[in-house]
């Protein structure tokens, strides 16, 4: 087995070399790798390839997922939640190693969805217990890069080389990822303190399934992990073999684009057309016959409707247009969602929604409608949820029903919450990430955003260093440090070391929306495609862009106070912002220079965003008017 270690190396080499250039395969498997004569290894196929060093999958349907299904990381499938970066290359470096060592990839190679169910919950046999040749040294790395949670295994390359070295050499047993510190940003793949949570997912799950509740309400601070924490229903729904969708609302944006509503019900339609024609035939003739004269609006509200359908877009009376997309939508939802494939169909920031988007919730969580094998999921922040907001209302009538929504109020973690988290960010042991946990307490009042930009922002600083494969700092140096931090202003301090022309097209990005498709914003910069890469990739190495893959390729930012950092930077700002000023003064043209604006937000007082009219507001990317705002 010692030809198996030194190609392990090989291998492993060659993934540290083309991590450091900044390039995530996404696709390595046995038919991607050479081994020339001369011994020397070389990665190909890199038809997959990503520069962008974090992409956000939607949950995507068995048939469209990127990857080689045997050798594929369970993040890859869009159904944990998880964000895939480098590691998900380490894992198909284990998918690899073990078949190289077994004979079979780990799952094995048949039907696709049982591999991806594998994947995603069965560990492997040991490959020293399929092989008893394998050392167990060797067989401890390839269960090391195997691990379901991306911060559970390898973390880079370069620990993988590491630890390999160490088998070749002394051919004793290792303890796999014991000097792997990570170079990436410091940014979580999974939840820590809140076990009891995601427990009550699941329970609300099951209820649903059996109709004995109709949805649930996450609400909570900013940067508490609302979102994260619906998130992990996508792998309770995925073992159910159903079906997770989302939506967002944006934060300034109100035309039907940004809708969160309309965008799951999207990322439903895209889901459908991936069926296969005989499924997409029984689908469509149910659709048909529950929709009846109201096809042709949900045609001209969802375009994959359209094409699935086949029925000319016709909106219809728009005095009734309102009233009829809810019970539309709700049509949809009960046409597809089954107890035999449940569907999770989840809005983000309904405190950012109007009434028309509401009234869906509405007609479900009151009890007028009832859909089998369907958990419908809104999240909002509380504060923000005044007394004349329209959910308002709804919330005090849905909390005297029978059998209403569940409610779900997420806090702040507990101390040894943040401890836990300390501790998953930088691999510490407990010991010494409470420590470090009590330290930053103050800090960030136990907030898991503040804690993540808290710690990245001490790694930069060099408060925080890595020396001899682990986390080092000085307590002392460390306290009289974060008894000056504010951390409201940490996220305008990761902006400072990016070059002027990432944060230009960053100002730019953040007044169009927080979530904005590349070629959209290769048209606001009159930029080349491949120039505006460039200049984002800075900002996507450093954890502030995430890379969304769902539909057409959109950046968006890791959290939306990102956003609102960018745009309080900007110097017309003077209350809510009006980003308009700022893209009227955009060079056209890409050799210009981006130059600060002079112009100033048009109107005379500052404008408030208007709450979204839901389905039917358009704007159609032009400036608000007065009345909007």
């Amino acid at each position: 087995m010692a030809e198996l270690v030194n190609l392990a190396e090989l291998l492993a080499r060659a993934v540290a070399g083309m991590h450091h250039r900044g390039v995530v395969h996404r696709d390595i498997n046995p038919a991607s790798i050479v081994v020339s004569d001369q011994g020397s290894l070389y990665l190909t196929s890199f038809m997959r390839a990503t520069t962008f060093t974090t992409v956000q999958p939607g949950f995507l349907h068995q048939n469209e997922i990127v990857g080689t299904v045997p050798y594929l990381a369970p993040e890859q499938t869009g159904r944990t939640g998880r964000p895939v970066d480098q590691r998900a290359d380490l894992y198909a470096v284990g998918a690899t190693l073990y078949e190289l060592a077994t004979g079979a990839p780990p799952f094995g190679t048949d039907d696709p969805l049982r591999v991806i169910h594998g994947h995603l919950a069965r560990v492997p046999v040991p490959p020293s217990v399929v092989n008893p040749a394998v050392p167990t040294g060797l067989s401890a790395i390839i269960m090391h890069l195997l691990e379901k949670e991306p911060d559970d295994r390898y973390q880079s390359a370069d620990g993988l080389v590491h630890d390999l070295v160490l088998l070749r050499r002394d051919g004793t047993p290792v303890r796999p990822g014991e000097h792997d510190v990570p170079a990436r940003p410091l940014t979580p793949s999974r939840l820590a303190g809140r076990d009891q949570e995601i427990g009550e997912l699941g329970a609300v799950f099951a209820e649903a399934i059996e109709g004995r509740c109709r949805g649930l309400l996450v609400g909570g601070a900013p940067g508490v992990g609302k979102t994260a924490l619906v998130n992990e229903l996508r792998p309770i729904v995925a073992g159910a073999d159903g079906w997770f969708v989302a939506g967002k609302f944006d934060q300034y944006r109100r035309d039907q684009k940004y809708d969160g509503v309309r965008q799951a019900f999207r990322a439903l339609g895209r889901l459908l057309l991936a069926e296969s024609e005989d499924s997409l035939v029984e689908v469509r003739d149910r659709l048909l016959r529950v929709l009846g004269p109201n096809a042709g609006l949900l045609t001209a509200l969802v375009p994959e409707m359209a094409t699935l359908l086949g029925v000319p877009p016709e909106p219809g009376d728009p005095m009734t247009a309102a009233a009829r997309a809810q019970r539309t939508g709700v049509a949809i939802l009960r046409a597809v969602a089954s107890r035999k494939r449940p569907l999770v169909f989840f809005v983000d920031d309904l405190q950012r929604a109007g009434r028309t988007p509401l009234g869906l919730f509405d007609l479900i969580f009151d009890g007028a409608e009832q859909v089998e094998g369907l958990l419908l999921v809104g999240a909002y922040r509380e504060s923000e949820v005044d007394a004349d907001h329209p959910l308002t209302p709804m919330l005090a009538r849905w909390r005297h029903q029978p059998v209403g929504p569940h409610v779900l109020r997420l806090g702040t973690l507990t101390p040894e919450g943040q401890a836990a988290m300390v501790a998953d960010l930088l691999r510490l042991t407990p010991q010494a990430a409470a420590e470090l946990a009590e330290l930053i307490a103050p800090a960030t009042a136990g907030n898991p955003s503040d804690t993540v930009e808290l710690l990245s922002t001490l790694r930069y600083t060099g408060l925080l260093a890595s020396r001899d494969g682990a986390w080092r700092w000085d307590r002392d140096a460390l306290r009289r440090r974060l008894e000056r931090v504010d951390a409201t202003k940490l996220l305008s301090a990761r902006m400072v070391p990016l070059p002027l022309d990432t944060r230009d097209v960053l100002a730019v990005m953040a007044c169009l929306a927080g979530r904005v498709e590349l070629d959209l914003l290769a048209a606001a910069t009159a930029l080349p495609a491949d120039e505006v890469k460039r200049r984002l990739a800075p900002a996507f190495a450093a954890g502030l862009l995430v890379l969304e893959s769902e539909g057409r390729p959109s950046a968006r930012f890791h959290h939306e106070r990102m956003q609102e950092s960018v745009l309080s930077g900007l110097p017309h700002r003077s209350g809510a912002p009006c980003g308009w000023a700022w893209l009227g003064a955009w060079p056209t043209g890409p050799s210009s220079s981006p130059s600060r604006p002079s112009s100033t937000c048009p109107w005379p007082t500052p404008c408030t965003p208007a709450r979204s009219g839901g389905w039917w507001s358009d704007c159609s990317g032009r400036p608000p008017t007065k009345r909007e705002c």
